[in-house]
């Protein structure tokens, strides 16, 4: 078996614990000492007494040495616990960090469900190994100190045990491994679960609505969550029955060195005390080493897995630099696309959907309507125009500047969107500075004030409607200041009075602070509000009409 400390485990401990390894092997191996020192004081107090002596010497070490293992496990403790929570913290930041340097396909190429189990499931599953696994170095350190005195007291008490003990771990290590591929196999299974449970979820309003999908989906997830169940339970069975048969060998061990050491040797009698008391010791402490291989096993696993996803997100990684302040919002004065094209990639189709060239110019205080039928590009246009994803040829222009790969982050800090797949955050993050009279004036101005408020930045209430979470998100775009505002299918979820003041108020007022409106919209009856109407038809851009 491959030891954890020679694994993808030590590999992350490295790259991100927040504890110095050496330190941590130097304390262990005190600790040993110390527990070591305490087993010879207790074996020679015993044979004082036996002797009919006070062994006040030794009773006078014996506190000292005792108070120093105490602050140096309290030590060993709160070392491990700080560094295992800062190996969590630093993994978990590490992944984020990469993700938002990242464009919004490489997201989707990654996968939410993988990012989620990383920074949950596995990093829990390796936190939880590390409490473990400091104990077991400390297990370690007894054992060696503890199997030096045994050669001390008797060589062939050393050499049975010894010898015993090294073969029990070996045997231990060969069935284990053979259990760390079936556990292996289990845990991505175990990821597919966790993922189709999440599509569950979220496709909950379905499910409900249809008895026949219910039922195949709930069967699907029984069947697959049962046998991931089943073959962890019975690896890790076996691990634990492994675990079972060794703790039996090691009293087997220290039975047969009470037994054969005195055939072996003919002055045993005279240590047999002080040679079975270190033999429960060793067993101890080999018990201790053992206890803990199905955890960081699991472990072992989990940071296979959490090595393979980091080797993945290096290889989709950008290198996006940090928002400048190349572009003052109140400086636009146009956006342009100048054959700007986009391919999708890894389609197995003859010919795969592709996008442009484009060739448009969006300028301030301007409507921009937006209409397509499905699958014609709106989607990927708009992801383009945002930012989101970047172009394969042609330039994107801020005020006849190239946007550069180096500025793509100052770019989208120009937008404030609302996605037809919005997210609503229930806090204004960006905006700690906003005027609290400014945030009433728009929930009583979008007809919201009654249903939700916002305190100390955060908002009270977001168990409403779509419509409703739509004009809190619209709120959230006009106190971003942004000058580009990007609207996809807004209106779809409103009641057509409002959709009515939305189109006739709230647009012309958004013009009127001088910003470039791009609303995605199929509401003809409200086409004439617009300053331009564009269509949008496979993958290329066109306009219908200029007013």
């Amino acid at each position: 078996m491959q030891s954890p400390l020679d694994s993808d485990l030590y590999f992350l401990l490295r790259k991100f614990g927040g504890f110095n390894l050496k330190r941590t092997f130097y304390t262990a191996a005190l600790i040993g000492l110390c527990n070591a020192s305490l087993i010879v004081l207790i074996n020679e107090a015993a044979t004082e007494i036996a002797d009919q002596k006070t062994p006040t010497i030794i009773y006078l070490l014996f506190f000292p040495v005792l108070l120093c293992q105490i602050l140096l496990l309290r030590l060993s403790n709160r070392e491990n616990v700080t560094g295992t929570q800062t190996l969590v913290h630093r993994l978990r930041m590490h992944v984020l960090g990469k993700v938002l340097r990242n464009d919004l396909l490489t997201l989707e190429a990654l996968g939410i469900g993988q990012i989620m189990r990383t920074l949950n499931r596995d990093s829990l599953v390796i936190s939880q190994a590390m409490l473990a696994l400091v104990p077991v170095l400390q297990s370690t350190a007894v054992f060696v100190f503890a199997i030096l005195y045994l050669f001390f007291l008797s060589l062939t008490a050393g050499l049975i045990v010894s010898a015993v003990g090294l073969l029990i771990v070996a045997y231990f290590s060969k069935n284990a491994r053979e259990r760390f591929v079936t556990l292996d196999n289990a845990w991505v299974e175990e990821g597919l679960v966790s993922e189709k449970m999440a599509e569950f979820l979220s496709g909950f309003k379905e499910i409900k609505m249809n008895s026949a999908r219910a039922r195949d989906l709930s069967l699907e997830l029984l069947h697959k969550s049962r046998d991931v169940s089943n073959v962890k339970a019975n690896a890790l069975i076996d691990l634990t029955n492994n675990y079972a048969a060794v703790q039996v060998l090691v009293y087997i061990l220290v039975g047969a060195t009470i037994t054969l050491v005195p055939i072996l040797s003919d002055t045993f009698y005279l240590e047999v005390m002080s040679v079975t008391t270190t033999s429960l010791f060793v067993v101890g402490s080999l018990t201790g080493m053992v206890q803990a291989l199905p955890l960081l096993s699991e472990s072992k696993i989990a940071s296979q897995d959490v090595r393979r996803f980091l080797a993945k997100l290096e290889g989709l990684s950008g290198s996006e630099a940090r928002a400048s302040k190349k572009w003052h919002n109140e400086d636009i004065k146009s956006i342009a696309f100048e054959n700007l094209s986009f391919k999708f990639k890894n389609n197995t189709e003859d010919h795969p959907f592709a996008v442009g060239p484009i060739n448009y110019k969006f300028e301030p205080g301007l409507a921009y309507f937006v209409r397509g039928d499905n699958g014609s590009g709106k989607t990927t246009v708009m992801r383009l125009l945002t930012g989101l994803i970047a172009p394969d040829s042609g330039k994107i222009l801020v005020d006849g500047r190239i946007v550069s790969p180096n500025d793509s982050q100052s770019y989208r800090n120009l937008f404030s969107c609302i996605f037809s797949d919005f997210h609503l955050f229930g806090r204004l993050y960006g905006l700690s500075s906003v005027d609290d009279e400014r945030v009433k004036f728009w929930l009583d101005k979008l007809g919201i004030a009654d249903k939700v408020s916002v305190v100390d930045g955060k908002f009270d209430n977001l168990t409403l409607s779509t419509g409703q979470r739509k004009r809190i998100a619209l709120m959230v775009a006009v106190l971003e200041e942004r000058p580009i505002v990007v609207l996809d299918e807004w209106a779809s979820d409103q009641d057509p009075p409002f959709r009515k003041f939305f189109y006739e108020t709230i647009i012309p007022e958004l013009k009127a602070l001088n910003k470039i409106v791009i609303a995605i919209t199929h509401d003809e009856n409200y086409f004439s509000y617009a300053d331009h109407l564009l269509r949008i038809e496979s993958g290329q851009l066109t306009e219908d009409f200029q007013s």
